[in-house]
């Protein structure tokens, strides 16, 4: 999507020229290590969000921690909701827009070590995250936008001030730098078309906490680092690092990778995938002590609107991502191409395009996302399903209920169409599930109509079992509903892969 310059304002002849580098009374190496400290920040905000699911009493003791504001008097004209109600959850797609600051205004008293309010004063964002929450929670899309992409800015009121502020063309952080998360967030909106239900602004400030909480975090470097500016001194390899350490990591800037903003991008994301493995691990969630330390860091640092703010939203959310597997979590940066008038910016490519349709329509899920085991929701949803139960086999297995409840629910799944392919006694593999439908590979769409036909059975993946469907029984009272009213006989088209756009999940290997 190249920047057109037609009838907008310029403040220079070419953006991001001309004007003073942030942080001159810093090193390079130290800048770089705001940017990182952001995006790693942001990534821990959302992590903290898809972890509480098992530590939502926290919320409850952390809630003052975070900072409400409401900018919903700034901005303007927003673009419609194009996703739809999940049938299944019955939860819309969420949008969550998170900014970094790098205020030295700090809650904590450290921004001192950064320079200081007094010799850098206001905020700046130079890292911009959009995170999309599928609407049947199996997927989270967390987007990268690069603060050196080239892009028009709407017009926006001035914070404070309240003076307004001329359409232009700039870098993208421009807007965070002069209109503040208001004019940040009407841009993102006015680009892609997407509304933003959501947004939070973090700072840097709880970096190390958040690390030292989870019990350090692993990086890999591909080479041996020997930076003094940042005092990090590494052996090519992956090593699992404190707080301290992971901050020097992060202020590295030219001893890693080429210091280019995109660089760091890959690097950072990276990093994302190493702390939602971490935070997702039993090492984590079973440690509250752990949990609420990361928690209680994070929340320090965030800024967020009212909803996002609130108690009652924030626990709706951290429940309703409670089976959101890890390889759910992907990381994508907005496609790019250097900036013909300056090639050290980047303008958006078409590919760009296609990823914003894909998030407007709830259709960005990575491929490989799997779900664990989680209900299909009421039998007499209007819901369609795609596979008839005269093309499904399914096994009963009776794991806890009375004897001869198997053979009675396979009777009964006769009855409505199925083809039944045995009755046996096993262990239950999902206990307290009530009744679990476990599908091999490839068969999720016969799996959710044996599911349905249950009455909201439990569905879980098992790789195991080649391409047969298993039915495991607990409950001695099994009501079972017939669906074939229900059945389409066509899958729904699949999005194409879109050319330019590239992710990473968050259980691919961290040094890939």
């Amino acid at each position: 999507m190249p920047t057109s310059t037609d009838d907008v304002p310029q403040r220079s002849t070419v953006p991001g020229t001309g004007r003073r580098a942030r942080g001159q009374h810093v090193s390079h190496a130290h800048g770089a290590a705001f940017r990182v400290l952001r995006v790693l920040a942001v990534g821990a905000l959302v992590l903290a969000v898809l972890a509480a699911g098992g530590g939502v009493y926290a919320y409850y003791r952390l809630q003052g921690n975070i900072q409400a504001q409401d900018l919903s008097g700034l901005l303007g004209d927003r673009p419609g909701d194009e996703s739809t109600a999940d049938p299944t959850t019955g939860n819309d797609a969420v949008n969550i827009l998170v900014m970094g600051s790098d205020t030295r205004a700090l809650a904590d008293g450290t921004g001192d070590a950064y320079g200081g309010e007094a010799a850098d004063p206001g905020a700046r964002s130079d890292t911009t995250v959009l995170v999309h929450l599928s609407a049947d929670r199996r997927s989270a899309t967390i987007v990268s936008i690069p603060r050196d992409s080239v892009v028009q800015i709407p017009a926006c009121t001035a914070p404070g001030t309240g003076e307004q502020l001329p359409a232009q063309l700039d870098m993208f952080n421009e807007a965070f730098s002069e209109g503040g998360p208001a004019c940040t967030i009407s841009t993102v909106e006015s680009l892609t078309g997407i509304y933003v239900d959501h947004w939070a602004v973090v700072d840097f400030s709880g970096f190390r906490s958040m690390v030292d909480a989870l019990g350090g975090v692993t990086i890999c470097t591909p080479e041996d680092i020997d930076d003094t500016k940042a005092n990090l001194h590494l052996a090519a390899g992956t090593h699992l690092v404190d707080g301290e350490t992971a901050l020097a990591y992060a202020r590295a800037r030219y001893s890693i990778g080429d210091g280019s903003d995109l660089g760091r991008i890959n690097r950072q994301q990276a990093l994302m995938s190493s702390m939602v493995q971490k935070i997702t691990s039993s090492q984590v969630l079973l440690r509250p002590d752990r949990l609420y330390s990361f928690l209680d860091a994070a929340t320090k640092s965030v800024t967020a609107d009212p909803g996002l703010a609130s108690l009652t939203e924030s626990v709706g959310l951290a429940q309703s991502l409670q089976k959101m597997p890890a390889n759910g979590v992907q990381f994508i940066t907005v496609p790019t191409e250097p900036y013909p008038r300056n090639e050290a910016r980047v303008q958006w490519t078409a590919a760009a395009s296609a990823l914003w349709q894909q998030i407007r329509t709830d259709t960005a899920g990575p491929a490989s996302a799997t779900p664990t085991a989680s209900p299909t929701g009421d039998p007499s949803a209007s819901s369609e399903l795609l596979v008839a139960p005269s093309d499904i086999s399914v096994r009963v297995l009776n794991v806890g209920a009375p004897a001869g409840t198997a053979a009675a629910v396979a009777d009964q799944l006769a009855g409505v169409g199925f083809a039944v392919g045995g009755t046996g006694d096993g262990p239950a593999t999902a206990p307290g599930t009530g009744v679990l439908v476990r599908y091999g590979t490839d068969r999720a769409d016969s799996a959710r109509t044996v599911a349905a036909a249950l009455g909201g059975a439990v569905l879980r993946e098992d790789a195991t079992l080649g391409r047969s469907i298993v039915v495991e029984v607990t409950s001695p009272t099994v009501a079972v509903t017939d669906v074939r009213s229900r059945v389409t006989g066509a899958a729904p088209a699949a999005p194409a892969p879109s050319a330019g756009i590239t992710s990473r999940v968050a259980t691919d290997d961290i040094c890939a």
